[in-house]
């Protein structure tokens, strides 16, 4: 290189670099590049100018967190300082951040952690964060359950474990993953949307810290924040506590953790399962971990609602509400309510779905914390839909928990379930086929309801074996099942929910108080235009009483039945009984009514004579065996019918009827010619009420709704008077016969009652 060469070269670089520093000097000066005065670096640099926060900063570092607050990370940080850090040394036993790192480093990094929250919150997301709509959420939206998205996640998180427990049915040993714990944060407006006061409610669970937010504030779990605005740093939001916020566990492990309610846990635990985690972590490459699931109950041992963290909405809100019985208040509540005559004698005895619905009547039927003020308005009910009942002031552990609040009792009255008119199928032993009845039916919520009074049937298991079809309850690796016998493989399959509803429907009433023990009475069951028959102490079904028209049957439908009460008093709802027949009451099934009419061609058939003029009438077709201008596929019909005595002594007023004769044996002869025919079927068209021309929602009896003004297959108007005994038609009058009680034959397509007489115009 020349010297000219070098010379130019080094004039360039000295004319650039003061270039550079011009520029330099010039962007400095200028606002538009300077540094804003609201960047004051990252936050750990931010705890470090504002002194005061040793201990909190050290705690940060022994346990791995620096790299993350004093990073490019983006995070909210809840920091107190060295006067509320010592404090909580303090309180818990050590004399420096040092000593408890030594001594237990996993609960200073758990508590360090708690004071993380991943993602940057300003002020405004922290009272009224918006996960669905985001920063672009309207005034109106805003208003929508604002508030009430109160928690959020932290870098607080439990270390793997090994855990023993049942995969797949096997007890195996497994690692359990668990998640990051979320942090409650609670501000004025997520009191307000509840309608509650924030003090008293929030001092509840919290009776060691002072509600002292006014306005748009909130306060962090038993923390307040003592800053007025965000502080803003380089890698996001920093607030200033006025304690260590202590790290919440799950409702599982601080119930767990509490031998007071060993027993409960005891319980829970009978469904406790291993499932595989979704995580999102490196720590699990190449190996499954799992999670500690109880199947059929809440998770309340999973510090997430789901597993999922895009999952935003239901992370941040959702959380389990349980109402635990103490070991004492099980133990009392066992010995006022199960008796060892039911085959019960200790909680291990419980059959597995009794357990299961002692402990999901613990918990409330919401996805949000509920507070005493809720609880004192009535305004929280079970996972059942029965209400709460306590006295929140009498509860003796009030926690709030990562992932929900604990109301821990040590009295409790029996869950509204249990003392519902379904309660003896949970008290006794004999009643376990019907229990599991009720619950495949999922009609049992509804049964215990307190804003209706039931009657129950109560069948026991001995009844559903000896059904026909027969029933049992058989315990399999999945668990118990009721199963019913199949004429198709002759085996026993899995029963079906529509088969359970139709017998828990034809075991239930709620149109009566109680049953008669004397006279009679017609009880309409959940099973529409199926009845319970009652005379003199005694029951029946409408299918059973229908066996009487059989000439073969010398039987009684009726059986005895009794009262089962619940410690000498009724049920919480109504009353409930046994009956004794060897099997299930049923549903009228079968041929049907109109099948009935169409051959009977017994003379011994109480119908048997107006069955036959329905045949001469041309009202039958007999290859088919049914009515076809009188019945349709769908609709139902009411049928008067005439007694044999009744037409044997008025056959020759009947129109149409003049060849017709009935014989010594009981058998009607001749044939009407076509005019008499025609004649005959009009005037027997006058019997027949219709669905396709009436409403019809009960079918006549004593005291039944089917009363007043009815239009006859004919055209005519027919009459139901006298408490639904008599019949006027054509001008005349006829009464119900009480042969068989005035009570109905019913049947799945109709109703057939016998009269003492005939219908008879001014003419006859």
């Amino acid at each position: 290189m020349t010297k000219l060469k070098f010379f130019l070269g080094t004039c360039c670089l000295i004319v650039a670099a003061a270039f550079v520093v011009s520029c330099q000097e010039s962007v400095d000066e200028s606002d538009h590049y300077k540094v804003p005065d609201w960047l004051k670096g990252n936050a750990y640099e931010v705890l470090q100018k504002e002194g005061g926060h040793t201990l909190f900063l050290k705690a940060v570092e022994l346990t791995g967190y620096r790299d993350i607050v004093d990073g490019k990370s983006i995070l909210t940080v809840m920091a107190p300082d060295d006067n509320a850090f010592q404090a909580f040394l303090q309180e818990s036993g050590y004399s420096s951040v040092e000593e408890m790192y030594q001594s237990n480093p996993q609960q200073l990094k758990k508590t360090i952690g708690f004071h993380l929250m991943y993602y940057a919150y300003d002020w405004d997301k922290l009272v009224n964060f918006r996960p669905t709509e985001g920063d672009g959420a309207t005034e109106e939206q805003k208003a929508q359950n604002a508030g009430l998205w109160y928690k959020h996640r932290t870098r607080s998180q439990d270390g793997m474990e090994d855990v023993r427990g049942k995969l797949n049915g096997v007890d195996t040993l497994v690692t359990v993953y668990h998640y990051e714990r979320f942090l409650p944060v609670l501000s004025n407006k997520f009191f307000q949307t509840k309608g509650i006061d924030a003090k008293s409610n929030y001092e509840y669970f919290f009776p060691k810290s002072q509600w002292t937010v006014s306005g748009d504030g909130f306060q962090v779990a038993n923390a307040s924040v003592t800053d007025q605005a965000a502080v803003i740093t380089d890698n996001g939001y920093l607030y200033h506590v006025s304690q260590v916020v202590s790290p919440m566990e799950t409702i599982y492990k601080t119930l767990k953790e509490n031998p007071n309610y060993s027993d409960y846990i005891g319980l829970y635990d009978q469904y406790a399962e291993l499932t595989p985690a979704a995580t999102e972590t490196s720590d699990n490459v190449g190996k499954v971990v799992y999670t500690l699931t109880h199947n059929g109950l809440p998770n309340i041992a999973c510090e997430w609602p789901v597993t999922d963290y895009r999952q935003m909405a239901t992370l941040e809100r959702a959380a389990y509400n349980i109402f635990a019985p103490s070991n004492q208040a099980i133990a009392r509540f066992f010995q006022n309510y199960w008796t060892a005559e039911g085959g019960y004698r200790s909680l291990s005895d419980l059959d597995p779905l009794i357990t299961q619905y002692f402990i999901l009547q613990s918990f409330a039927d919401t996805d949000e914390p509920v507070f005493p003020e809720e609880i004192r308005g009535g305004k929280v009910e079970t996972a059942f839909g029965t209400p709460i009942n306590i006295n929140p002031d009498d509860v003796d552990d009030r926690l709030f928990c990562e992932n929900g609040v604990v109301y821990g009792m040590n009295d409790m009255e029996a869950p509204a379930i249990f003392s519902a008119v379904v309660g003896p199928a949970f008290k006794d032993t004999a009643y376990q086929c019907y229990l599991y009845t009720l619950d495949k039916s999922e009609l049992i919520l509804s049964l215990a309801s307190d804003k209706t009074e039931f009657v129950t049937l109560i069948p026991n298991n001995r009844q559903f074996l000896q059904n026909e079809p027969s029933m049992r309850l058989n315990t399999t690796t999945a668990g118990r099942l009721l199963e019913v016998y199949s004429d198709e493989d002759g085996n026993y399959v899995t029963m079906g929910q529509g088969q359970t509803r139709n017998i828990v429907n034809m075991h239930t009433a709620s149109n009566i108080a109680a049953l008669s023990a004397s006279g009679t009475q017609v009880v309409e069951t959940n099973s529409p235009f199926n009845y319970w028959f009652v005379h003199n102490g005694q029951i029946t079904t409408n299918a059973r009483f229908n066996e009487q028209l059989n000439p073969a049957y010398d039987g009684t439908p009726f059986v005895d039945f009794h009262e089962i009460q619940n410690a000498g008093q009724p049920w919480s709802n109504g009353r409930a009984y046994a009956y004794d027949a060897d099997d299930l009451f049923s549903e009228a099934s079968g041929d049907g009514l109109e099948h009935l009419l169409s051959v009977g061609n017994d003379k011994n058939y109480a119908y048997y004579l107006f069955a036959q003029l329905l045949q001469k009438a041309g009202l039958v077709d007999t290859k088919s065996s049914t009515m076809p201008s009188l019945a349709s596929m769908g609709n139902r019909m009411v049928v008067f019918v005439p007694t044999n005595e009744a037409i044997t002594a008025n056959l020759e007023k009947i129109p149409g009827a003049a060849k017709l004769t009935i014989e010594a044996d009981g058998t009607l002869s001749g044939a009407p010619t076509s005019t008499q025919k025609a004649e005959l079927a009009n005037y027997l068209r006058h019997y027949f009420v219709s669905s396709l021309m009436n409403t019809i929602t009960s079918y006549p009896y004593p005291g039944s709704s089917f009363q007043g003004k009815f239009l006859t297959m004919s055209g005519e108007d027919l009459t139901v008077v006298n408490g639904g005994q008599t019949i006027q038609c054509l001008g005349s009058s006829v009464n119900i016969t009480d042969k068989y009680y005035g009570l109905p034959f019913a049947y799945s397509d109709g109703c057939m009652q016998f009269i003492d007489g005939i219908l008879l115009s001014d003419e006859n």
